[in-house]
């Protein structure tokens, strides 16, 4: 389906009469177009309007930089007051953020073509040590994630199997600390 969209050269290429029958070809799309329903309408959403979809959101996908490279992953996570929090075995992401601790947070909901919501996090990561001067947060954290939903330790907590592995392994609770937020919503 052209659109209505032509590029200059095709319109040079074009005579009189195929120029007519083009010109009427690009009106029935349109109005076919217009039949079909009202325009969508995709709207900048304010800072609380994000910060609400991201505390009724459980789970968002974390993007990070590891060896130069784009690094996504989805993770189980509470927001409260300008904070992520969230849990993982050490690992990929978890490398990748001590040595690049800027990040960015993803969270979304799609309805339909014409009725979604996105919002975007920038921030910076936190551990939240066992033991010292993050410990209240890192039990905080703890806290959160256990009222917002039963077994949210799982995934995180896991990690592929292998027969060799008897001891669990390490992990840690982290949080990031919202630097900037944006998002956009389509409406029809």
């Amino acid at each position: 389906m052209n659109m209505g969209y032509s590029s200059p050269a095709s319109d040079r290429e074009s005579s009189g009469s195929k120029k007519s029958a083009s010109a009427a070809s690009r009106c029935t799309e349109r109005s076919s177009l217009v039949h079909q329903g009202s325009p969508v309408i995709v709207s900048e959403m304010t800072a609380q309007e994000c910060r609400m979809h991201l505390a009724a959101s459980r789970v968002g996908r974390l993007a990070c930089v590891r060896d130069g490279m784009p690094y996504v992953v989805p993770i189980s996570f509470v927001y409260q007051d300008g904070h992520i929090y969230s849990f993982s075995l050490i690992g990929h992401k978890v490398w990748a953020m001590q040595g690049h601790p800027q990040v960015c947070f993803e969270v979304d909901e799609i309805r339909s073509p014409r009725s979604w919501w996105s919002v975007i996090a920038f921030g910076r990561y936190e551990e939240l040590s066992e033991a010292g001067p993050r410990q209240n947060e890192r039990d905080h954290a703890w806290s959160l994630l256990q009222k917002a939903r039963p077994n949210w330790w799982e995934p995180g907590s896991e990690t592929p199997h292998s027969e060799d592995n008897v001891a669990s392994p390490p992990h840690l609770f982290f949080r990031i600390n919202i630097e900037k937020i944006t998002g956009r919503r389509a409406l029809v």
